[in-house]
């Protein structure tokens, strides 16, 4: 196993590939969202946030040209207040969005490439913050516009990737015997596979808390958590994602 642990392998690669995932994808404003459950475990494990994602893609083979420039023309007319940039190759078209506002970085990307006389599209959507917290105000507006823009941007309802970076001001062995179990405590996660080295620590888990799944070769896993001393101060950092992680450490 890497180091890294399935951040590349599960992520960059089998993100378009995993077939399979269990549970409902509820996006009702009226319900606690993952990366909510994922806020409250740090906040009751003493963690500090420094950043968090929130990650959706779709990929699309129906898109023709044609289709596929009416449906960005509309995207960008329907998200006038993004700044829209547009590249074009012989072989691709990208078009990204990009807006700030006080709760985050909001991005809207879609690719058309034509390979092999055949059509490959992709839809992304992400949200980023640096907040110390998600806060009230950016849970109320995660649920009444980056989950309602979802619905609009994407043709089905694809998978969020819910993933929070922070800190804690403990040592290393602490962090490893205290706050990961603890983290792990509060989201009732199972551990499944575990990663120990000197300066490194993750672990894959699942918890019946969240809201979706992947297959792995023995268990379905919906959690990612990795820890590693950051230098030679006594700060640990944490990574922690559900279903993998989208923040690399």
């Amino acid at each position: 196993m890497g180091r890294y642990f399935y951040i590349i392998l599960i992520f960059f690669v089998g993100l378009g590939f995993l077939p399979v995932f269990n549970g409902n994808n509820t996006i009702e404003a009226n319900h606690l969202l993952d990366i909510e459950k994922l806020d409250q475990a740090i906040v009751h494990s003493q963690g500090q946030v420094t950043e968090w994602s929130l990650y959706a893609r779709e990929n699309k083979k129906s898109f023709t040209d044609k289709g596929f420039a009416k449906y960005s023309t509309t995207m960008q007319e329907r998200f006038s207040d993004f700044e829209w940039v547009t590249k074009k190759s012989a072989e691709k078209v990208m078009v990204v969005g990009q807006r700030q506002t006080s709760h985050g970085e909001e991005t809207i990307k879609f690719q058309h490439t034509l390979t092999n006389k055949q059509s490959v599209s992709y839809i992304m959507y992400e949200m980023r913050g640096t907040q110390k917290a998600l806060g009230e105000k950016t849970k109320h507006y995660i649920k009444t516009q980056f989950i309602p823009n979802m619905e609009i941007i994407f043709t089905t309802k694809p998978l969020i990737f819910s993933c929070i970076k922070g800190e804690f001001n403990d040592k290393l062995e602490k962090v490893l015997s205290n706050q990961a179990v603890e983290l792990m405590s509060k989201l009732d996660a199972k551990e499944l596979e575990s990663l120990r080295e000197e300066d490194f620590y993750s672990i894959s888990a699942y918890s019946e808390q969240m809201s979706r799944t992947i297959p792995t070769k023995n268990d379905d896993m919906n959690i990612q958590l990795g820890l590693r001393k950051s230098g030679m101060g006594a700060k640990t950092t944490f990574v922690i994602g559900t279903p993998i992680l989208t923040i690399e450490y």
